[in-house]
């Protein structure tokens, strides 16, 4: 076996010379499956060499964990896209996390880094890094290009059994150039470099029955950012967000999903490079920053300082043979995006609430998960930008 005994000893909750506890034994099992190294987890008991005691058996099989994925799509606002990403999960059976990834569309490029490593110093501590180059191309929504090169740091650790806290900072140098002479003048005047230093923490509460396809259980996470250890930039950003699952019946799971934020500039407006924007993926239906505050002079997408975003969904199989891996979805999105610290009467600023009802498709095909989605806006504004079909897909080795 490649995986190191180690890895799998340390998410048992149960040792030698513990009394039995049949709860620990079901979470140890969980725990060992939402690693995500192993096509098949079984944990089973057995008499002792005495009748006080018990022999606690793990099987697994182990699946590959490297991966090359690769994504594609098309939107009216950003044509074909495509990303490639390299990763081990478990590098040299140690669990080490390694990604390399690229993605190119016809609006961004993205180049990143990152390495885990999930025991560091021998204790439950997950120690990381991260190193990015990001340009993206936002003429069409906002009149500008954005450069940004940094790094982050981060180091998570458990508060208890179900709750982790992660602590993380980042240091980013970010361009906004190329801006168009006829842009919105908001945007005209934050044209030039600075230099964020943040510092944040993330708590995550989790009851769900299985991280990689969960079918019961919720999740939920929050966030705060502060901006001003040095650098150029101050706020404080606030997020929060949270997800339950309701199993049907066989192999229909009902999901809700919500996420929210807040900026406050600290004596000093939030610049467009860390305001919000919502659309896409996001919320399904309109385009990349389809909604939102907008200068109605220049049609220019301004984010916001305050979003809602929320997903009602069903999955459900399709009804053909279950070895096709295909499975359908019906579901409604629905959101909001404003405040913006830049007023004027150009300035389009409305707090409503958008909703896109809609209908999916996954199929687990030979060449990887293929996603379907069609959406339709039945609540927006007149300056909102639609997007009704997204598509995505992906394999690896």
């Amino acid at each position: 076996m490649r995986t190191v005994d180690e890895v799998i000893r340390r998410e048992m909750q149960l040792v030698e010379g513990d009394p039995f506890n049949a709860s620990k034994l079901r979470r140890s099992e969980s725990l060992v499956r939402n690693l995500g190294f192993f096509e098949r987890v079984e944990v089973t008991q057995s008499l002792g060499s005495v009748p006080d005691r018990t022999v606690v058996v793990v099987d697994v099989a182990e699946r590959s964990t490297g991966e090359f994925s690769i994504g594609a799509g098309f939107s009216t606002t950003e044509g074909a896209l495509g990303s490639i990403s390299l990763r081990e999960r478990n590098l040299l059976g140690r669990a080490q996390d390694l990604r390399l990834t690229a993605t190119i569309s016809g609006n961004a490029q993205e180049f990143s880094l990152g390495f885990t490593e999930p025991y560091f110093l021998d204790k439950d501590l997950a120690a990381g890094f991260d190193a990015f180059r990001t340009t993206s191309d936002n003429q069409d929504e906002s009149s500008f290009d954005e450069a940004t090169n940094g790094f982050g740091l981060r180091l998570g650790y458990p508060l208890g059994d179900r709750l982790r806290q992660t602590v993380r900072y980042r240091l980013e140098d970010r361009t906004i150039e190329n801006v168009q002479p006829d842009a919105s003048r908001f945007i005209r005047e934050q044209e030039g470099q600075t230099l964020t230093s943040e510092i944040g923490h993330r708590i995550t509460y989790d009851q769900l029955d299985s991280r990689i396809s969960p079918s019961e259980g919720y999740i939920l996470e929050f966030a705060n950012d502060f901006a001003g250890l040095g650098g150029d930039v101050k706020y404080l950003r606030t997020t929060a967000n949270g997800a339950i699952y309701f199993p049907i019946f066989d192999q229909t799971v009902l999901a809700f999903s919500l996420e929210g934020g807040y900026n406050y500039g600290l004596d000093e407006d939030i610049g467009i490079a860390d305001r919000f924007f919502v659309g896409g993926s996001q919320l399904r239906g309109f385009e990349r920053s389809g909604i939102g505050p907008r200068d109605s002079l220049t049609d220019d997408a301004l984010g916001g300082n305050i979003f809602g975003i929320g997903t009602v969904e069903l999955a459900f199989p399709t009804g053909l043979p279950e070895e096709l891996g295909m499975r359908a979805r019906i579901f409604t999105d629905f959101g909001t995006l404003y405040d913006v610290d830049d007023t004027g009467p150009e300035v389009l600023d409305d707090a409503s609430i958008r909703v896109a009802p809609g209908f999916g498709l996954s199929w687990s095909s030979p060449l990887g998960p293929i996603k379907l989605d069609f959406a339709f806006p039945v609540v927006k504004e007149e300056y909102d930008k639609t997007q009704t079909f997204r598509f995505s897909f992906g394999t690896s080795f």
